[in-house]
């Protein structure tokens, strides 16, 4: 799933396997309850952190994607979460709009002394 078409053309261009969806994750999720035994997001939750659009709220769209997300997985499934946050605010809001989804469990901070690579 992404909200862009010219990366999912790229996505159908490299013949991936799975199925490719054009949505905005800000808006959640569109998946049935318990479809999901797990959910991998790689590099897409600091951009719900940016209000792109008049319109956009960024812990309503951190809630929105998070609770949508955790209804769309199976009982006892896991999730991970890669994202590149640019302060300590965006991990903090990221942290707190997950928990009140429902999701628990930890945060590892990969080159935590680095400004530059932290993830």
């Amino acid at each position: 799933m992404d909200i862009s078409a010219a990366m999912l053309d790229v996505a159908v261009e490299r013949e991936v396997e799975g199925d490719v969806m054009q949505g905005d994750l800000g808006q959640g999720v569109p998946y049935r309850p318990g479809s999901f035994d797990g959910a991998i997001s790689i590099s897409a939750l600091q951009w719900l952190c940016n209000a792109d659009q008049k319109d956009h709220n960024p812990p309503k769209r951190l809630f929105k994607f998070f609770s949508t997300l955790y209804a769309s997985l199976s009982r006892g499934s896991r999730a991970v979460f890669q994202f590149y946050p640019e302060n300590s605010a965006q991990v903090e809001l990221i942290t707190q709009q997950s928990m009140r989804a429902g999701f628990t469990g930890g945060l590892v901070v990969d080159y935590p002394n680095s400004a530059r690579a932290k993830k």
